[in-house]
């Protein structure tokens, strides 16, 4: 008993012969990325339980330091939910000196975090800057003045204020309600209040106008 080639055995055979009227092609595998974006520094973890040896030392064994690569024009950011910090690998090129620096004014946002909690607080306030005199570094400024070339992004939509009529950029449509900080902390001690919630205006590129007009 002789078995005969099923169609789709006989698909194949031909196509190995050339015999089809069209040809198969073969998908190219996507080229991943060689690196992780994040990766985690032992030696800045390190120097993040030395430093709070003295100040908090219940705190550092929770703290992970590492570098982030997608980082353009941030020198560095503290993840209070996580315990997180990531700092722009470009400080390694100008000094060590920037990278210490810039360890320990994110550490101070963590501190913050783990002495007060999730209150309200201003990011950079008198919180903040006592964290930093117990870190070392009194005096500490809220911005770096560090060399970054950034890109620049187009800011899609304004945010104004209804109260004040201060105007905000933004890239992104924000997520739920948001209202001015200044007058709630004005007229409504710091919490929300939907008598200064921003209005939303989208911005129309020139592009955009330039096809209008004709």
């Amino acid at each position: 008993m002789t078995l005969l080639p099923g169609p789709f055995w006989l698909f194949l055979s031909r196509a190995h012969q050339g015999l089809l009227p069209f040809t198969l092609k073969h998908r190219t595998p996507r080229a991943r990325h060689p690196l992780p974006p994040k990766s985690l520094d032992p030696m800045l973890e390190g120097r993040v339980r030395e430093v709070l040896q003295t100040v908090a030392p219940e705190l550092s064994p929770r703290i992970r330091v590492g570098w982030n690569r997608l980082m353009r024009t941030t020198a560095g950011v503290a993840v209070p939910s996580r315990w997180e910090i990531w700092l722009n690998p470009a400080l390694r090129e100008i000094s060590e000196v920037e990278v210490q620096k810039t360890l320990l004014h994110e550490l101070a946002h963590l501190l913050v975090h783990h002495r007060h909690g999730c209150r309200r607080l201003a990011p950079h306030g008198i919180e903040w800057r006592k964290a930093c005199r117990d870190l070392g570094i009194p005096g500490e400024g809220r911005t770096h003045q560090l060399p970054f070339q950034g890109r620049r992004i187009r800011r899609r939509f304004q945010l104004k204020c209804r109260g004040c009529g201060d105007v905000h950029e933004r890239v992104r449509l924000p997520k739920g309600r948001i209202a001015c900080l200044s007058c709630c902390r004005s007229h409504n001690q710091g919490l929300y209040d939907e008598r200064f919630r921003f209005q939303i205006i989208r911005l129309v590129s020139q592009k955009k106008c330039k096809v209008g007009a004709k």
